[in-house]
């Protein structure tokens, strides 16, 4: 059973930038006139209590609008659209602006501008309104018809208590924003900024009880947690008695032992493993094996810790580092397993499979907010396991920083502000940032960064350093992000088919450059510092060519991420422009 997507819900913890009304009204009502009157009107700047707003000659709408065939002045008064306007400094430096007068005949000239659209005192939305422009329902008391903002502060509420607040992005009355979720509680604890309605979970942090099965938006349950100290039973800090186990006061030494309590009386879904702080210093915990369970519907387990810390803290905190010199976690069929916050190490040097994740079909894995390093195989193996990544990175896997077997059952990788970087090779193993066979990529604002397949810069067939497509069956899009090999690389950076869709990137592939930025893959790499511990890949503020704001071509669209790889705002505006990457340039 495939999982649905749901990438499209990621974190939004930024402020929206407010969008102007644009109220419009019916034509102009006909009046006797000539077109010096008019003209005269027109450079009016004051504003009267008989000069409705959004009339020609009147003060414009506060989101800077007017009625048809009118438009806001540079003094924010409404003129004839088209209308000639010169600014001048006048002698004590201040400016004024000239509207020249509109050409109009005796028979088309107005002195008191279109006819109210309107009526104030009726129903909201207005039905007149809603004839005019289902983006523009509401009627303001001066009678013009716009979006939410030219209500009165609390006309939301009045009108529909459950959508009490003016979305300053769409101009339409909601349920929350970014900056109120006060209405988002229990079962719907999540605003989703796509509908700006109150929904199910999509972020751990929106169920702090528990965590978040984010493909059914629902937080886990309360009485299905098991905790982890990883220690020795000897010390009495843990125990590994299944019966007697697993409780906050009596902690399971190893999480394996928690799994086999989950599923000894049948593989059920919704358990969360907790961590605890441990006081072991001779070791991390080692590998996890989630066994496959033979179920119709797969069961979701959580790994989550005690405590909040930043990724490159994560490898001193003894209960949030995993460490193995085989496969650090195996996932087996049937299973979605949810990974927070954790530093996944491999220590092998010979071991192929030795991976970082290793997944198996009709499975899912979200890492969130972690990074897998030195992995001696791949940093995340798939066979036919969708692969979710939030706010992560893979660093310095040996042969392919993610790998992606599924010519037997197509899989999905999606990635939002997370970096594959400096993944290596190794001869007859492969290497490179990521080899995918029969799979749908979705990328946004990420960064495949100086990874490097098998040697041979002559060898046309060999592997594309950066992302490598087996066969003809790769599709999917790649959007705002940036794709660079490491230097001396292969003869390609991007192998695969015209099926795979990449915009809005900087990349150093010639097949690929249309719709994107084309650069050498040395000089991509010049605009980002590297993180020796996470293998992140933030902007160089003073970068060896060019800007960093030469690297701002991306283009947000709802649905995207509203902060950065390290939770920083990103602009989150409608096609408003965006840095390239997981990360933006800090202010």
């Amino acid at each position: 059973m495939r999982s649905p997507r749901a990438w499209s819900y990621v974190t939004y913890l930024a402020s929206l930038f407010a969008l102007g009304a644009c109220p419009v009204s019916p034509a102009a009502t006909e009046t006797d006139s000539d077109s010096t009157t008019a003209g005269s009107q027109a450079q009016t700047t004051g504003t009267t209590e008989n000069c409705p707003v959004g009339d020609l000659g009147c003060p414009c709408t506060q989101g800077g609008a007017c009625n048809d065939g009118l438009e806001c002045s540079p003094s924010q008064t409404c003129v004839t659209r088209g209308d000639d306007t010169t600014t001048e400094n006048g002698p004590d430096g201040t400016s004024t602006t000239t509207v020249e007068p509109a050409t109009t005949t005796s028979e088309t000239s107005s002195t008191t501008g279109p006819a109210t659209p309107c009526d104030p005192g009726g129903e909201q939305p207005s039905d007149d309104c809603k004839g005019i422009s289902a983006d523009k329902p509401y009627c303001s008391e001066g009678g013009v018809c716009g979006d939410c903002s030219v209500l009165p502060a609390d006309g939301c509420a009045a009108i529909d208590p459950s959508k009490p607040l003016c979305n300053a992005d769409d101009g339409q009355c909601v349920a929350c924003t970014i900056d109120d979720q006060s209405l988002c509680s229990g079962a719907t604890p999540a605003c989703n900024p796509a509908t700006n309605a109150c929904e199910g979970c999509f972020e751990h942090s929106h169920c702090p009880d528990t965590a978040c099965d984010v493909l059914k938006r629902e937080c886990f349950p309360i009485d299905k947690v098991l905790y982890i100290r990883h220690g020795i039973e000897a010390k009495g800090d843990c125990t590994n008695n299944m019966k007697q186990g697993g409780y906050e006061q009596a902690p399971f030494c190893n999480a394996n032992v928690a799994l086999e309590r989950a599923q000894s009386e049948g593989a059920t879904s919704g358990w969360t493993f907790k961590f605890l702080e441990s006081e072991e210093f001779s070791s991390y915990h080692g590998d996890i094996t989630i066994p496959s369970v033979d179920v119709n519907e797969p069961v979701s387990y959580a790994f989550v810790h005690v405590g909040e810390f930043a990724q490159e803290d994560l490898s001193a905190q003894r209960h949030t580092r995993w460490q193995s010199n085989g496969a650090v976690m195996t996932v087996g069929a049937n299973v979605v397993a949810y990974v927070n916050n954790f530093a996944i190490y491999s220590v092998s040097n010979q071991d192929d499979n030795a991976v970082g994740i290793g997944c198996l079909q009709n499975s899912s894995v979200f890492i969130d907010d972690s990074y897998i390093r030195d992995t001696r195989g791949s940093g995340i193996r798939s066979f036919g396991c969708d692969v979710y990544m939030r706010r992560s990175s893979i660093f310095k896997s040996r042969t392919e920083g993610i790998e992606l077997n599924c010519a037997d059952q197509a899989c999905e990788l999606h990635m939002s502000n997370s970096y594959i970087t400096e993944s290596q090779h190794v001869q007859g193993d492969g290497g490179g940032g990521i080899v995918a066979d029969n799979a749908t990529l979705d990328i946004s604002f990420s960064g495949i960064l100086a990874n490097n397949a098998e040697v041979d810069p002559m060898d046309m067939t060999a592997r594309g350093d950066s992302i490598h497509c087996v066969n003809d069956n790769v599709d999917g899009v790649i959007r705002n992000s940036a794709i660079g090999r490491k230097q001396m690389g292969n003869v390609l950076s991007v192998k695969c088919s015209a099926m795979l869709s990449i915009t809005n990137s900087l990349i150093d592939s010639d097949e690929f450059k249309i719709g994107n930025n084309k650069k050498a893959g040395e000089d991509i790499l010049g605009y980002f510092l590297a993180n020796g511990v996470t293998g992140a890949r933030p902007l160089n503020p003073q970068p060896p060519m060019g800007l960093p704001k030469d690297l701002e071509f991306a283009v947000w669209k709802k649905g995207d991420p509203v902060v950065d790889y390290d939770g920083q705002p990103r602009p989150a505006k409608v096609n408003q422009k965006d840095f390239v990457g997981a990360d933006i340039m800090g202010q």
